[in-house]
């Protein structure tokens, strides 16, 4: 099916093709690596196959040749077979098919074209007409004669496409794919055999590869003929030779790449071929039509509204740095559900369109994903992310642990508003969470300031799990080093999701922790609890409780880790660890947070906790 859009390409090579006043020609289908020349070959494919004309088309791909049993025999082959395969069972074409058998038995072709390719490149073309020396010596006295130079073979060769067996043959067509991937001796071998059909009348070639890589591997073959490069260079020369003009393909467009990656997500749900197609149908007649995506009716399913969203977001990025590549574009969406299948089977609950945001980040701009990811280690990403999506204004999403909005009013005022079942309420200001600064000064590179603009916002989510398994896959391992080594390995263990883990440091060690090593230790741990509730605020809480509970001097650095907390983050499964009995700012704190969190739950189990005896 036709993704790309592509047909218009594909019926200009094949108006080229079928045009008796190119005859023969050789086309060249030209394009990067990915740009979608295949797709583009196969429709070539199709519309001859569809042609009220009556024509032998020969798909090959010299990549997937045996070496073993020789490019330029393979390719001979495959062109020979396919005519002896088009012969009607009948006198006459037994006739020729005879005659095709006999021609090929009469050439040494390995010893042909490696004395033609001897001599190919020097400042000129040469001719092959002036290559002998091409007789197969006879293996009985009833073998045919040898064929002495390759006027002859073309001869012959014309001579059966214009034979009674093979006048109902306007065309033979050879599509020739994924030459730029083959070895430059590969390249030039399968140039060569093309050369020997060329001047054959109905005989046309179309090769898809990219132009560069091409001359490239001629001028490797010889580099006595000089460089790829140039329009006047004896490589470039040698190809113009062979292959008279090319048709490029275009890179996708602005509407292309999101039609694309839309295209692309919905075929897992869309199981029916039919309704498939006419969606591409639909999608292709917006396309000619100047018509934008979202008025496809087609793709107005409510199926896939979080498909198209996810495209519409990624798209600007995603067409800039893929160069509009059709494969580049499907490899994106190939890692990006691998890194989904893994996320969730590692319990992380973050939605498609967080995870493709992040993956822009790692994917396009991997400097600024190692900045994001030395935030988390640095325990201050939820502050970062935050101020980042301040400066550049990226609207919140409507998602249910987003961070409350500040109004203007109560900035001013010291406090801090938010809402709770419809309503606002302003909390004092030592109950509310702490804000990252915001200053005019605040700088982040023209990288991340261009990605935090894509929605959805970000620093109201739990991205630490996500960011510790995408760093993994590049060898980083996101370790705290803002903490001293002495108390290393007493913060992993507090924080450690199994109790008994935790409980291995003694009272004995956190009462003989330095206050300077404590306050550290608070931080961090109030730290990991921001940045990641889910996973450590359960843990963090219960470790910040048993140091305020055993040091008086550690309740005002655990109220100001409390602080740096979102109300909203607050869940009701820690809080069953408090006692009515325990620090009283902690208990207020906790109190505030607890109303200003709008979640009965949290405040239910804050009012049990205080009148627990």
């Amino acid at each position: 099916m036709d993704l790309l859009s592509f047909d218009a390409v594909a019926s200009t090579v094949v108006d080229a093709l079928l045009d008796p006043r190119l005859d023969p020609i050789a086309l060249g289908l030209s394009g990067s690596w990915g740009s979608g020349k295949t797709s583009v070959l196969r429709l070539i494919g199709k519309q001859l196959h569809e042609s009220a004309q009556t024509l032998v088309v020969i798909e090959t791909d010299p990549w997937r040749y045996d070496p073993q049993l020789g490019i330029k025999e393979s390719l001979i082959s495959a062109i020979l077979t396919s005519l002896e395969n088009a012969i009607p069972d009948d006198s006459i074409g037994e006739k020729t098919r005879s005659a095709i058998q006999r021609l090929a038995r009469r050439i040494d072709w390995a010893k042909a074209l490696r004395l033609a390719a001897t001599s190919a490149v020097t400042v000129s073309v040469p001719s092959l007409q002036n290559v002998f020396d091409l007789i197969k010596p006879r293996e009985e006295e009833s073998a045919p004669d040898p064929i002495t130079d390759m006027a002859q073979f073309r001869e012959e060769f014309a001579s059966l496409l214009t034979s009674d067996a093979m006048n109902h043959i306007s065309n033979v067509v050879v599509l020739v794919d994924d030459l730029d991937r083959c070895l430059p001796e590969t390249v030039v071998d399968v140039l060569e055999t093309i050369r020997l059909f060329l001047s054959v009348p109905k005989m046309s070639f179309v090769l898809a590869a990219d132009e560069e890589r091409v001359a490239e591997a001629i001028a490797t073959r010889y580099p006595n003929g000089g460089a790829a490069t140039g329009e006047e260079s004896p490589a470039r020369l040698y190809l113009h030779k062979i292959v008279q003009t090319s048709v490029p393909v275009p890179a996708l467009s602005d509407f292309d790449a999101e039609a694309y990656l839309v295209l692309l997500q919905i075929r897992s749900i869309v199981g029916d071929d039919e309704q498939y197609a006419a969606i591409i149908s639909d999608v292709a007649a917006a396309r000619r039509g100047g018509q934008p995506l979202d008025q496809v009716s087609a793709l107005q399913d409510a199926r896939f509204q979080d498909y198209r969203n996810v495209a519409a977001r990624i798209r600007p990025i995603v067409h800039e740095k893929s160069k509009g590549n059709p494969r580049r574009i499907k490899r994106f969406l190939n890692d990006l559900s691998v890194r989904l299948s893994i996320a969730a089977k590692r319990g992380i609950t973050l939605d498609a369109a967080t995870i493709a945001k992040l993956m822009v980040l790692e994917q396009y701009f991997p400097a600024d994903f190692a900045t994001v990811t030395g935030w988390l280690r640095e325990q201050n990403l939820r502050k970062n992310l935050t101020a980042l999506e301040s400066q550049v204004g990226t609207p919140v999403s409507t998602i249910e642990d987003e961070a409350p909005t500040a109004s203007e009013e109560s900035l001013r005022s010291g406090g801090e508003t938010i809402k709770t079942d419809g309503a606002s309420k302003t909390i004092p200001e030592h109950q509310a969470p702490a804000r990252p600064p915001q200053t005019d000064d605040q700088r982040f590179s023209e990288g991340l300031l261009r990605w935090a603009r894509l929605s959805p916002a970000l620093s109201g989510k739990e991205l630490a799990p996500y960011l510790v398994l995408a760093a993994s896959f590049t060898d980083v391992f996101l370790a705290s080093e803002g903490l001293p080594e002495s108390i290393r390995d007493v913060a992993a263990q507090l924080l450690s999701r199994s109790p008994a883990q935790a409980r291995k440091v003694s009272n004995t060690v956190l009462a003989a922790l330095t206050r300077d090593e404590t306050n550290q230790l608070i931080a961090h741990i109030a730290g990991v609890m921001i940045d990641e509730p889910a996973q450590h605020q359960s843990s963090g809480l219960g470790a910040m409780l048993r140091l305020a509970r055993l040091r008086t001097d550690a309740i005002p650095p655990v109220v100001n880790g409390l602080k740096r907390m979102r109300a909203t983050d607050l869940r009701v499964g820690p809080l069953a660890q408090l006692l009515a009995s325990d620090p009283a700012p902690i208990m207020e704190q906790l109190t505030g947070m607890a109303d200003a969190s709008g979640n009965s739950a949290v405040v239910g189990a804050m009012q049990a906790a205080k009148e627990d005896s």
